[in-house]
């Protein structure tokens, strides 16, 4: 079909050409002569106002352009012409009256006539043309008069008819046309297939992608836009290919962490209805094991609440001053109540009296995850945990370093990611739901921060991010 397109174009501009060089030929030279004729008369009202010499150079327009040229007084009197008159050149005054003609043609022009219309004329300009039955031409009268003088101008144009070119124009058009044509159809097929062959190998590629085949690639063929289109495509399948490959943990993993706790909860049920019903110690611990459980599938549910509403845009981050000392400092003393069977030393580095500015409730989020997260990823014994903070005139840098058993360089490009299990060795003491650097990822997204994460394994891992430092005197502000 592409081919066919091609020769369509190439038709339309055969017969355009035709239009031009054949049915239009005859109006467009008239018209190319009649604005030649109306630059002539401004070369000649030059020559005639400024030259010295102005009757050759007047001769040799009149003599380039195949043109008459007559130059009289208002009144009629011929001052000045390139025409002969009796075989000679006339180039002095003449009585009124005298009848401009041009040699070849059957034509003569009463000046007096001429001038009275150059006279009645609202801008002094006159022009129309005379047909010539005898010769089936025409001739172009053009008429001014001189600015700033008593003197005006007639010029005579012929405008032959041009049937002799126009039928040597049209034979060569018939040739030019079938041979450009015939080129014009090979060319077309041979660049059809050349672009369509790579559209349909990509057409093929597309339906194995929807069908769930991510072991193709788009092959590039040498047209830019193609190229751009297989690099697209390429990347498309990639991405893809990475978002099924999460979608699957993503199901794996929400399926193993609700599944345990849900075990867990019908079993103790089982048992506290079945064995402990009547042992109050050992119903407590049963309960408790329930209610852990139950706690445990709220933060999940809770988390992926969270997380899915942040990324879809419903959760807003509404900016505020406010104490980032206090805030960090009293979540680290909650965190180290609620860890307290746990060997980790939890120690902070905060200046005083440090404010910014930021969403206080989604930035305590982040730094109870990321806390969290080290604790639960330390790995065994006894660990040190500290949170250090840094500032410059604009920004605040907090950083949450562990000891522990560190991240591989591997596993650092998808620590962010949902559900991504960076190594098994972790030793997980407070439950999670693994979702937690995913949703502090997108809350910094959120607050234009920077973050990342600096990490060795063996030695422990630096998770920092940074957010806009402010003052107390803007906090008054904000109240006032």
């Amino acid at each position: 079909m592409l081919w066919l397109y091609f020769i369509i174009l190439a038709v339309i501009i055969f017969v355009m050409l035709w239009f031009m060089q054949v049915v239009f030929l005859q109006t467009y030279y008239s018209t190319m002569k009649k604005a030649e004729t109306a630059q002539l008369g401004t070369e000649v009202e030059s020559a005639f106002v400024s030259a010295l010499d102005y009757k050759d150079q007047i001769d040799n327009m009149a003599y380039k352009n195949s043109a008459s040229i007559y130059i009289f007084n208002m009144e009629g009197e011929l001052f000045y012409t390139n025409t002969s008159f009796g075989g000679q050149m006339y180039n002095s005054q003449a009585p009124q009256g005298t009848l401009a003609q041009m040699p070849g043609r059957n034509v003569s022009i009463d000046i007096s006539d001429i001038a009275q219309k150059l006279e009645e004329s609202p801008n002094k300009k006159i022009s129309y043309t005379l047909e010539i039955d005898r010769f089936k031409s025409q001739v172009y009268v053009y008429g001014k008069e001189i600015t700033g003088t008593n003197y005006c101008y007639v010029i005579l144009m012929s405008i032959d008819p041009i049937d002799a070119t126009s039928s040597v124009i049209t034979s060569q058009l018939i040739y030019i046309t079938i041979i450009s044509l015939i080129i014009s159809t090979v060319i077309s097929l041979f660049m059809s297939r050349r672009i369509s062959r790579p559209i349909m190998q990509m057409n093929e590629n597309a339906k194995k992608l929807g069908k769930g085949d991510y072991d193709i690639t788009f092959e590039q063929c040498g047209y830019e836009e193609l190229d751009e289109l297989a690099d697209t495509l390429n990347n498309a399948t990639q991405s893809l290919e990475k978002t099924d490959e999460i979608r699957r943990e993503l199901i794996a993993n929400v399926s193993h962490d609700l599944k345990t706790p849900l075990t867990m909860i019908k079993a103790y049920s089982e048992m506290i209805r079945d064995l402990s019903g009547e042992n109050k110690q050992k119903r407590e611990e049963h309960l408790k094991v329930i209610i852990d459980e139950t706690d445990r599938l709220t933060r999940l549910v809770n988390d992926m609440m969270d997380l899915s509403k942040i990324e879809s845009g419903i959760v807003t981050i509404s900016k505020e001053v406010f104490n980032f000392s206090e805030l960090a400092s009293s979540l680290i003393d909650r965190i180290k109540l609620s860890n307290m069977e746990t060997k980790h030393n939890i120690d902070y580095n905060i200046p005083k009296d440090l404010y910014v500015y930021a969403d206080k409730t989604k930035i305590e989020q982040v730094l109870y995850n990321l806390i969290v997260n080290a604790i639960k990823h330390s790995g065994e014994g006894v660990r040190n945990i500290k949170v250090n903070v840094t500032t410059t005139q604009k920004r605040v840098k907090v950083e949450v370093i562990d000891d522990g058993v560190g991240i591989s360089e591997e596993n650092l490009k998808h620590i962010w990611d949902r559900y991504y299990r960076a190594s098994e060795s972790f030793t997980r003491n407070v439950q999670g739901s693994g979702l937690g650097l995913s949703i502090v990822k997108n809350i910094l997204i959120k607050h234009s921060s920077d973050f990342g994460v600096l990490s060795e394994v063996g030695k422990g891992s630096n998770f920092w991010f940074d957010i806009e430092r402010a003052s107390k005197k803007d906090l008054d502000n904000k109240k006032g």
